[in-house]
């Protein structure tokens, strides 16, 4: 969609997409390739990608179960979560994307989702919601992931609410998202500078 005029282009189907999501996608922008899941509604999700120039589409992986997908413009790799038998996996595939390796088992009860890689590459960042309602925005550093150190950081807890999109800026400085904290969805900024959330819609 160009943002200017809001003409858009079609690319690709995605057949049997979800109710609400349609589906998951991450962006190589270096290659001009997207990542996107099929069969989301229903079996377990594939992996597939498209060319953008060209919208060839060819399926990656059949039944990978991975969804929340973000990609690493440092080293090519894309991140996602894999949910097998009630628990779920931070799962990295290198390319060609058809294999994938499980830096971060979480425990039962708890669920990571809306992954992000900062623009450098060396943070990951999500959403962490536990059984218990309790949900935060965390971080974790990629390289103490990849070395089996499942330790993270917290950067806001939300009371009650679900912190939801959460994206790095192209600078890194900040993470854009979402939440419903006041009652209705509003854009909020995580400063990592001032270590602060800052509310950017309904701010008076």
């Amino acid at each position: 969609i160009n943002v200017s005029t809001g003409k858009h282009q079609e690319i690709c189907n995605v057949p049997t997409p979800s109710a609400y999501y349609v589906c998951s996608m991450a962006y190589d922008r270096s290659n001009g390739k997207m990542f996107f899941t099929t069969n989301n509604a229903r079996d377990w999700r594939d992996l597939n990608v498209v060319d953008l120039a060209t919208g060839d589409d060819d399926r990656l992986l059949k039944g990978a179960r991975a969804g929340d997908l973000a990609f690493n413009p440092a080293d090519h790799s894309l991140w996602g979560v894999v949910h097998h038998n009630g628990i779920s996996r931070v799962a990295r595939f290198k390319e060609p994307y058809k294999t994938w390796t499980e830096p971060l088992v979480l425990d039962y009860g708890k669920d990571l989702f809306d992954l992000d890689v900062s623009p450098d590459g060396k943070f990951l960042t999500g959403s962490l919601i536990e059984i218990s309602g309790r949900q935060r925005l965390v971080r974790f550093e990629i390289a103490k992931l990849l070395n089996g150190d499942p330790t993270f950081e917290v950067l806001y807890e939300f009371e009650d609410n679900s912190p939801m999109n959460f994206v790095f800026s192209p600078d890194g400085r900040y993470l854009f998202g979402t939440t419903y904290y006041t009652g209705v969805s509003n854009v909020v900024r995580y400063d990592f500078a001032r270590k602060t959330m800052e509310w950017i819609t309904n701010s008076e």
